[in-house]
């Protein structure tokens, strides 16, 4: 391919060649490009983030904190809602066109006949974005797994695996101790990792212990309690110091990924201060989290609507906890599609009790599970469920025949979020 590609073109080439469904884990490849490509350090610290669910609240959180303490930060994620720019940030702003064409161009040049799949594609070409714009930091989110993603050919400073559940077992394995253990592979001998969950996988544990990597666990090395104005964190300091921080603003995302991110901060040879801290939690921002939104109907009636790309039973758990707390006494309306390889039945279990109607769709993907079979899995439920043609048709539905005071939840997958943002964005 020709550097004087679009954007546009080294993406359709992309998936042309290698679509993004099309897997192939295993690092030789993928390090022997980055070694040729010179972006084994990206930049000179790093933190990379693993785990089933949370990531992503992770890496904004950390961001957040981090740049409001004047560091220069870039973050690569997975997937994007809207355009694939998302997947790479410097200093809070979206890579530009002209930088990953230059990024993607230099990749091609050098891989000679080595085949990349899509990810690991581009993986790199975030990489050498990173070592171009001359960060102080870079936060990894790891595709999936660990151990074999493409991620893990650069050594982080702090590992942090936010949770551990089951999802992507066809890749890596059929219990949460299987997957544990392929996430587990991205900790680094005498490199600290925070595990965000209670409890911890034996594997995490074992891998640990093996390699003399230092594990810090959320309830055992470091602890959060809230009430319902603020929430307080205590946990360890590199030496082991005892530090506590109580009275701290409760944070935009998630609070378990908070605890979890302040004390990853320890471990960094950086000076956060506490007002850095606060400032990171409350402007942390992370579409199709448990976002909040609100839409006027045809009725003129408010509708509170929450947008949530969770997809498999560990995130529809925390899901269900938030609409339990968040919701109560509220009619809730879903609109819901997912992916056939994920586990429907019992992500849909997690919320059935908190939810009053289903609005099933689906999307344009290979991987989407068919309204038929979405609408099957709630009838066994005896739940009430409609299916439409597609996501705004269930969407603009459900929003024109709710009264004030109801919530319309949006779930399953980044595809069923990703066209309802941006309907409400034109609204």
């Amino acid at each position: 391919m020709s550097s004087e590609k679009t954007l546009e073109q080294w993406l359709q080439w992309l998936e042309n060649t290698r679509p993004e469904k099309d897997i192939k884990l295993g690092l030789d490849r993928v390090s022997e490009v980055g070694r040729r490509l010179s972006v084994m350090k990206p930049a000179p610290l790093v933190v990379t983030v693993a785990g089933t669910n949370g990531k992503g609240s992770c890496v904004a959180l950390l961001e957040a904190i981090l740049r409001d303490a004047g560091h220069r930060v870039g973050t690569f994620t997975s997937p994007h809602l809207f355009r694939f720019n998302e997947r790479v940030r410097i200093n809070g702003q979206e890579i530009s066109d002209d930088a990953l064409c230059q990024a993607f161009s230099s990749a091609d040049e050098v891989r000679g006949d080595i085949h990349l799949t899509y990810f690991e594609f581009t993986a790199l070409a975030a990489f050498y974005c990173f070592l171009q714009a001359k960060l102080d930091i870079v936060i990894l989110e790891v595709g999936m797994g660990g151990r074999l993603d493409a991620t893990n050919i650069i050594d982080p400073d702090v590992s942090i695996i936010a949770t551990v559940g089951l999802d992507h077992q066809e890749w890596l394995g059929n219990t949460v101790e299987e997957i544990a253990r392929e996430k587990a592979g991205i900790m680094r001998t005498g490199i600290p990792v925070i595990y965000g969950d209670d409890p911890v996988p034996s594997t995490v544990t074992e891998h640990a212990i093996d390699i003399g990597a230092p594990l810090f666990r959320r309830n055992h090395e470091f602890f959060c309690s809230v009430d319902s104005v603020s929430w307080g964190w205590s946990g360890v300091d590199k030496a082991g110091e005892k530090i506590v921080l109580p009275r701290l603003p409760l944070p935009t995302l998630f609070l378990d990924n908070a605890a979890t991110i302040i004390q990853a901060l320890q471990f960094l040879p950086m000076d956060i201060s506490r007002p850095h801290i606060e400032a990171g939690l409350q402007s942390a921002v992370l579409p199709g989290r448990f976002q909040k939104r609100q839409v006027k109907n045809s009725k003129g009636h408010l509708i509170d609507v929450i947008l949530d790309v969770s997809h498999n039973p560990q995130a529809g758990n925390v899901l269900a906890k938030c609409l339990k707390r968040e919701t109560s006494g509220k009619n809730v309306h879903a609109v819901l599609a997912m992916c056939k390889d994920k586990n429907y039945g019992g992500f849909i279990r997690q919320l059935l009790p908190y939810v009053n109607s289903w609005q099933v769709s689906q999307f344009e993907s290979p991987r989407a599970l068919s309204t038929e079979s979405l609408q099957q899995a709630l009838t066994e439920k005896q739940a009430d469920v409609i299916g439409y043609d597609s996501i705004d048709d269930a969407f603009h539905a459900v929003i024109n025949t709710s009264e004030s005071g109801d919530c319309v939840l949006v779930t399953g997958s980044f595809m069923t979020v990703a066209p309802v943002l941006a309907i409400l964005d034109r609204t």
